[in-house]
């Protein structure tokens, strides 16, 4: 849709009234000099937004957090006729590149233009660049036009996973989960109980039979016989944006819990990962399609959960025996979080903690733990050393 100054509209109808109003020649010249520009623009702007056209050239479609990349803008004039003026703008890159309002291009006779953007990834998600915004207008700015060229390109900033070989964890050597045998394999003829499908789910867990009759896939969970076996439950309750506006540590509480679920991975334990978000999941990580479903889920995944995660941990006991490792990973430990834990130690778990904390009561709480023998691990730290 072309839209005209309206400074021009008012001189063509101030033109038309005098011409009307006082007749001769020469203000009815001068009125169809208006109307000719007029006519002229409308033409001339049309047959533009035809020929013009633009598209995105990029490196890859998927990268992990702190990334660069460069992204481009290629504008093509398809026509004879030059453009003058086309503003270019891209929706994703206003948060990405820094400064970023656009930019303003020539184009003559069948010309194209290349713009790179150096963008920085701050966070994880699924950005859509396939919206762009060309504005045109002629030399003197009478006539505009905006073009929205909308195409599917989707590209996948996934959490940064940190080699994390040489992390020091208490109770390695307790990730043992036996039952009633020393065998080493899980047996599959134990099936402790049956739930719907979730993201991450090994594929070889489906009850094909069940999920026919109900006409949605679900799972079976079997008891492991002997093996290694660990706990995760991650904090991703909304309180942890309202102080970290930028969000750029809850990024790096999720990078970790990635890189400490692929680390377990990667030492033959089985991970099983509690998240409390809004849509509470329950994961579990033994292999590499495993974690890859796990990379998935958190592309989406937020600080968006309302429940107080001190009643999360409480209810998600019920699916970890007594005994077992239990890894906490939370941005602040506060009183309540540190009762929690400590009722966790008295309960016969084996308890590590990891943490952002910068606040001066949140070290009496993690001191306190330590004391107690809980090891309090800041994942601050280790992921900056990466």
């Amino acid at each position: 849709m072309v839209k005209i100054s309206k400074k021009i509209v008012f001189l063509t109808m101030v033109a038309f009234i005098f011409a009307y109003v006082s007749g001769g020649n020469l203000p009815y010249s001068i009125f169809y000099i208006f109307l000719v520009v007029i006519t002229l623009g409308i033409i001339y702007m049309s047959i533009v937004n035809k020929h013009l056209h633009a598209k995105i050239k990029y490196d890859s479609k998927t990268y992990s957090t702190f990334d660069r990349a460069t992204i481009t803008i290629i504008v093509e004039n398809q026509g004879i006729i030059p453009v003058p003026y086309v503003y270019v703008k891209s929706k994703a890159l206003l948060p990405l590149a820094e400064g970023y309002r656009g930019d303003l291009v020539f184009l003559g006779s069948d010309k194209s233009k290349w713009i790179n953007n150096e963008i920085f990834f701050a966070k994880r998600g699924i950005y859509d660049f396939g919206d762009i915004s060309l504005e045109i207008s002629d030399l003197f700015c009478i006539f505009k036009s905006v073009k929205n060229i909308q195409s599917k390109l989707e590209i996948k900033v996934y959490p940064k996973v940190y080699d994390l070989s040489h992390i020091n964890l208490s109770g390695r050597d307790s990730y043992d989960n036996l039952i009633n045998s020393k065998s080493g394999i899980d047996d599959f003829t134990l099936i402790k109980d049956i739930r719907k499908y979730s993201i991450g789910d090994n594929l070889k867990k489906v009850h094909w039979k069940l999920s026919a009759k109900h006409g949605e896939l679900y799972v079976k969970n079997f008891d492991s016989v002997a093996g290694k076996e660990c706990n995760l439950i991650v904090n991703m309750h909304v309180d942890n944006l309202r102080s970290d506006l930028s969000g750029s540590v809850e990024e790096g509480m999720v990078d970790f819990t990635v890189s400490l679920t692929k680390y377990m991975m990667d030492s033959k334990i089985k991970t099983k990962l509690f998240v409390h978000a809004q849509e509470q999941k329950n994961l579990e990580v033994e292999f590499k399609e495993d974690f890859l479903g796990v990379m998935e889920y958190f592309l989406k995944c937020k600080s968006d959960g309302t429940l107080q995660f001190t009643s999360f941990i409480k209810s998600s006991l019920r699916h970890i025996p007594k005994g077992n490792w239990i890894g906490i990973i939370s941005i602040a430990v506060d009183d309540n979080l540190r009762n929690v834990l400590m009722n966790l130690r008295n309960m016969g778990y084996k308890v590590n903690v990891f943490y952002y904390g910068n606040l001066v009561y949140e070290f009496k709480n993690i001191n306190l733990l330590k004391n107690l023998g809980i090891e309090c691990i800041n994942f601050k730290e280790i992921i900056e050393k990466r």
